[in-house]
């Protein structure tokens, strides 16, 4: 089936299983710095409990017991609890195993186990994005050893392709460098992608005019854009949070992960947390009225209640403020209902410009404080006819393969696996660079 042997969306160091984490480390936990990057000290903060990761592996290599690690280094669905600050705590406890080996030079053998679990669970062709921090000489380093990877073990049987994330934007020219300097490497690095956090659409303006125009000029080196956005937006309007999605395919984006904006019923998404989306900055608002000047027509023509005189005004109290404060716009049964029709324009349009959203059944559920399964945002994006490629996100942490993502949303929603193949044809149309790389 082939939606189950490519996946567009794994990140690397969340690829790694409790029993890879297990026998990478079981020789070497003593010597591993569990407190990297903070993460003894912002698990504590987290979840209020003092974990000791030594203690963990003495007692998993006596007994083979590795249910203590699964419960440090998995993130299950808990309902509405769900959030992403759990989440992304528990994914250092990885990053600490992986750190190890980094410092010693000996990534390979991280990688070869994430490679060889894909290999046996049947996938063909896999995009892997990985980020690392800083820039020049050394980040270009360490994305050169990736990549280089990558391309050596593919073969006839199984291909795997590279996202480099970008810390900056600055990082994208130490990317043109790396290839320049390594241009054997043009048909491994696929893409660029800006996870960590979200960015708004509109900073990188003039990144996308770049990529543009280096595309034109030199498409073969030029790698496309994907992004994550409308995954974790709790501090911006559910409008701003639609917008961002949008701009980011307008702007060039080939590929969206998440857009839980899209598809979360808003009555829904304003209850995961108190207060939720009722304030943003003066920014935000500006940014958002101005978007809806820009496309007042095309709203009005999906039902959006708007008013140009009024947001002209409302515009122009705002250019007194400073951008950085907040302000506090409540939602009422109108404002929902707008906003349900802001989703239907932007899936709408998103469809013209043949833009791909990355669905993580499993990670959206777990991550996005979704109350219940019947909430969850696929189905509105499944029958908005929108290009859809189902992936796992993090593997490892959440301990699903690209098939039990497949067969979540088959036993979820009752949909026949060759229906579902037929809506959503084989990802491997959408992969990155498919006009370059054949």
């Amino acid at each position: 089936m082939p939606l189950k042997k490519c996946d567009l969306h794994i990140h690397v160091q969340q690829s790694l299983y409790p029993e890879d984490l297990f026998l990478l480390a079981k020789d070497h936990y003593k010597e591993i710095n569990w407190n990297r990057f903070g993460f003894l000290d912002r698990y504590k903060e987290v979840f209020g409990v003092t974990i000791d990761p030594i203690t963990l592996f003495d007692n998993a290599v006596k007994t083979n017991d590795l249910s203590g690690i699964e419960e440090i280094a998995c993130y299950k669905y808990k309902g509405k609890e769900g959030n992403f600050a759990e989440f992304d705590v528990k994914s250092f406890f990885c990053i600490c195993v992986q750190g190890f080996y980094l410092d010693q030079s000996n990534y390979i053998s991280v990688l070869q186990m994430i490679v060889d679990r894909h290999k046996r669970e049947g996938l063909t062709y896999v995009e892997y994005r990985h980020g690392f921090g800083g820039s020049g000489t050394e980040w270009k380093k360490w994305h050169g050893y990736f990549a280089r990877f990558f391309k050596d073990i593919s073969d006839e049987s199984f291909t795997a392709k590279y996202i480099v994330r970008l810390g900056s934007i600055s990082n994208y020219t130490d990317l043109k460098e790396l290839l320049n300097e390594q241009p054997d490497l043009q048909d491994t690095i696929v893409g660029v992608d800006f996870s960590g956090r979200e960015i708004p659409p509109e900073s990188l303006r003039e990144f996308y005019q770049e990529i543009a125009f280096d595309r034109k000029n030199d498409p073969k080196k030029t790698p496309d854009v994907v992004v994550h956005i409308g995954e974790n937006f709790f501090d911006k309007s559910l409008e701003s949070a639609i917008r961002w999605c949008h701009q980011s395919a307008l702007f060039g984006a080939k590929r969206l992960a998440h857009c839980i904006a899209l598809g979360l019923q808003p009555d829904v998404a304003i209850t995961r947390l108190p207060n939720a989306h009722t304030h943003e900055s003066v920014r935000e608002r500006m940014a958002q009225i101005q978007y809806d000047l820009e496309h007042y027509d095309a709203l009005l023509d999906f039902g959006v209640s708007l008013n140009r005189h009024e947001l002209i005004l409302e515009l122009k109290e705002l250019e007194r403020m400073d951008e950085n404060q907040l302000i506090c716009r409540t939602y009422d049964k109108q404002r929902l209902n707008d906003i349900l029709k802001r989703q239907d324009y932007v899936l709408n349009d998103l469809k013209r410009l043949k833009t791909v959203i990355e669905v993580c059944p499993t990670s959206n559920l777990c991550i996005g404080g979704i109350p219940a399964l019947q909430y969850h945002p696929f189905m509105k994006l499944y029958n908005s006819g929108v290009n859809i490629a189902i992936c796992t996100d993090d593997p490892g942490i959440f301990k699903s393969s690209i098939s039990d993502e497949v067969d979540f949303i088959v036993k979820s929603y009752n949909i026949d696996y060759l229906e579902l193949s037929k809506r959503l044809g084989d990802p491997y149309q959408f992969r990155l660079k498919k006009d370059i790389n054949s």
